[in-house]
């Protein structure tokens, strides 16, 4: 017999339609989006098995400086294909998608404004044996701690997200605009998801890219006893997030839309104890995510970074989500 572990995705999405006009609502009235988004989009349900493996590959393998200053040129484009992904992949996808890949439970981040915690909750509440969600608390609320600990109390989420860009919160005033979350998270043992690397919003209004890797590093420090978990181990500043993470024994690093190669090196520098299997879904799938990582890992790395690490984190019983199957 042989022992099973689930595999867990630290990091998905779900977006209703109607929550979806609120990203970027002033770019969604211009005439791109209004005449010509339409059309692209019924091209790209059809072009979508190729395009897809194109652009993931693109985000994989090029995000150097002189890559990163194509990609502010792209905001207008991938903020479409970030709509029409949302769309496409709604909630019954996400359960099939974790289905076809047998990943037994999901993460899935709010990200308020845009999709709020008690939204998601609603949603899922069917579900809470394959979800668990992470709220947040963009920058406009005045009291982020008052209104994230109910959730928190009651235990309907499992951590917190903090999205700079989208939340609103400027990197050089990180600390004093969330240290009352990193507070709570310290009082309540979860951990905080925060994201980091580059996001091409130079050409979209109301988003700033704000997310620097060091910008992270006083909240990290002022809050020893929290755990973060930086998103997407820095995409491009993946180097920035693994010194991060050499320096503080606090951060863990999630590997979503990174390739197997920084993976590996992520294991080898933080150990697999501190590296979490994500994908990102849907916009990067987790067929694609997940093939990432076992191509980097050994079979007991892979156990610890795709199940072992998660369960930790979520404080998850190994008798409940596992079970001992026969060969």
């Amino acid at each position: 017999m042989e022992k099973f572990y689930p595999v867990i995705d630290f990091h998905s999405h779900v977006v209703s339609p109607q929550e979806l006009v609120r990203l970027c609502p002033d770019d969604q009235k211009t005439a791109f989006f209004k005449y010509i988004v339409p059309a692209i989009e019924k091209v790209a349900h059809f072009s979508e098995p190729v395009h897809y493996r194109f652009l993931r590959y693109l985000a994989l393998n090029f995000n150097d400086r002189l890559s990163l200053l194509a990609w502010g040129y792209c905001g207008e484009l991938g903020l479409m294909e970030t709509l029409r992904l949302f769309k496409t992949y709604d909630f019954k996808r996400l359960l099939h998608s974790m289905e076809q890949n047998n990943i037994k439970h999901s993460v899935i981040y709010s990200l308020e404004p845009v999709t709020y915690t008690n939204e998601l909750l609603e949603l899922t509440k069917d579900h809470r044996d394959k979800i668990t969600i992470f709220g947040s608390a963009c920058n406009d609320i005045k009291d982020k701690a008052a209104y994230l600990e109910p959730f928190l109390k009651q235990k309907r989420i499992g951590g917190i997200k903090i999205h700079p860009i989208v939340g609103g919160f400027f990197g050089h005033e990180l600390l004093p605009q969330t240290k009352d979350i990193a507070a709570l998270a310290t009082e309540y043992e979860v951990p905080i998801s925060i994201h980091t690397g580059h996001i091409p919003v130079e050409r979209l209004s109301g988003l700033k890219d704000l997310t620097d890797v060091p910008s992270i590093e006083p909240l990290i420090a002022a809050f020893p006893k929290c755990t973060f978990v930086l998103n997407h181990m820095g995409w491009e500043s993946w180097r920035a997030a693994l010194a991060l993470g050499q320096k503080y024994n606090n951060i863990m690093v999630e590997t979503s839309w990174q390739p197997a190669r920084i993976i590996r090196r992520g294991v080898d520098k933080l150990g697999a104890h501190r590296v979490l299997f994500g994908s990102d879904f849907p916009l990067f799938q987790q067929w694609q995510a997940i093939n990432e990582v076992r191509k980097a890992l050994s079979k007991s790395e892979f156990q610890q970074v795709t199940s072992l690490n998660a369960m930790r984190l979520l404080h998850m019983e190994s008798s409940v989500l596992s079970h001992r199957k026969t060969g």
